[in-house]
């Protein structure tokens, strides 16, 4: 493929350190950022209102079934549950970490905050969570770059905000991070720390081009845990977690509903491409979430 391609972004620094970085993966191509706004950009949108789910990815959608890009990357995180009959997840690359941060006044622990401390998120899972670890801390939502909420919390405004610790080493900022929550702490949302390039689904010669970046047991791991919100029919507006992982041939899933449902499943698998029967071990957790 001689033609320049279109790689459609956001504005944000995240968004286009994730996508230069895609970029610089496909060595030989021609590739052109473009970025675009989207809703999820307007300050003044809650992100807690119903249409709301899918803000920083439908603006980027519609250039891509427009013609106008050829391709975008998004956190896999943050695609709506269910899959668009038009477009195709061409590649997953490999996973950066999955675990959730604390970016705190001093960098002190989440333990070590006083009684009613301000914790900046707008996530239901991870106040959720942060609550069952400490009942006595208050959460408020706050919007913004990862730039400008740890700005937020430097300039007094929150006592700790809690981000995703991939974004924050994709833009270089770890030395800002307090501390890591490990599974057993906080449940990761489905596919968090994964990217998800898409192109259009008749598109077959990009997307043979785009598959050479696939990491099979990303894809594997983050297609089990997103098999959960499927099955759930569920979005970011619920308090969902879900981390899969693999040893040889076995994939074990751990999955959570609020603080009360909580469920850890394993199946044997024939290999990482087998996305069949990561699928059914996302259902089979889901029925059980449901009841």
């Amino acid at each position: 493929m001689n033609k320049t391609l279109r790689l459609g972004t956001r504005g944000s620094l995240l968004a286009k350190t994730q996508s230069q970085w895609v970029a610089n993966q496909l060595v030989g191509l021609h590739i052109d950022l473009q970025i675009i706004e989207t809703a999820g950009d307007d300050l003044s949108i809650s992100l807690t209102n119903p249409a709301a789910p899918g803000a920083f990815v439908n603006a980027l959608r519609l250039e891509l079934l427009d013609g106008k890009v050829d391709f975008i990357v998004h956190s896999f995180k943050d695609l709506p549950s269910m899959p668009h009959p038009e477009i195709s997840i061409a590649a997953v690359p490999a996973r950066e970490d999955h675990r959730d941060v604390l970016i705190s006044k001093n960098s002190v622990h989440l333990d070590e905050l006083p009684n009613a401390a301000l914790i900046g998120t707008s996530s239901p899972r991870r106040i959720a969570s942060i609550h069952q670890l400490n009942s006595t801390l208050r959460t408020e939502p706050i919007r913004g770059n990862v730039d400008s909420r740890i700005k937020k919390v430097r300039d007094g405004q929150y006592d700790a905000i809690i981000l995703a610790a991939a974004g924050i080493n994709r833009i270089g900022r770890q030395a800002d991070i307090a501390q890591y929550f490990e599974v057993s702490e906080i449940i990761p949302a489905p596919a968090q720390g994964s990217l998800a390039v898409e192109c259009r689904r008749n598109d077959y010669e990009l997307i043979k081009i785009l598959s050479q970046l696939d990491h099979a047991q990303s894809r594997l791991t983050s297609t089990a845990e997103r098999a959960v919100l499927q099955k759930l029919n569920a979005g970011c507006d619920l308090p969902i977690g879900a981390f899969a992982s693999l040893d040889g041939n076995q994939l074990t899933l751990t999955a959570q509903f609020g603080i009360q449902s909580y469920v850890t499943k394993s199946i044997h698998i024939e290999n990482s491409h087998d996305l069949q029967n990561a699928t059914l071990l996302g259902e089979s957790i889901a029925d059980e979430l449901r009841i």
